[in-house]
């Protein structure tokens, strides 16, 4: 019965020292996972903060685009009121010849 004792006291030992050796790894465990964890929000936040930078370029290309077009509307218009004061002027002219040719006969 020694020899049966013995070998199941090392088996309780071993079961204890693996015990022992789980509870002792659950912390180191847990903490590869807390950092697995960690590490997928930093890609997400990494691929979001591209995604982010892409549309701002876009947006940007975007305003530039449009304050050229604004430009462009701006020179436009200012032709325009250039070109409806010479016509303004030019109708005013024409009227005040007309009247003083009517008012002299």
């Amino acid at each position: 019965m020694t020899h049966v004792t013995t070998i199941k006291d090392a088996a309780d030992r071993l079961q204890r020292a693996l015990k022992n050796l789980e509870n002792s790894l659950n912390p180191l465990v847990d903490r590869i996972n807390t950092l697995e964890q960690k590490s997928d929000e930093v890609k997400n936040s990494d691929a979001d903060r591209a995604r982010l930078a892409g549309e701002l370029d876009e947006l940007k290309s975007e305003h530039n685009s449009l304050k050229s077009r604004e430009a462009e509307f701006t020179k436009l218009a200012g032709e325009t009121t250039q070109e409806l004061d010479t016509v303004i002027s030019e109708v005013l002219r024409v009227l005040g010849d007309d009247a003083s040719e009517g008012g002299g006969a």
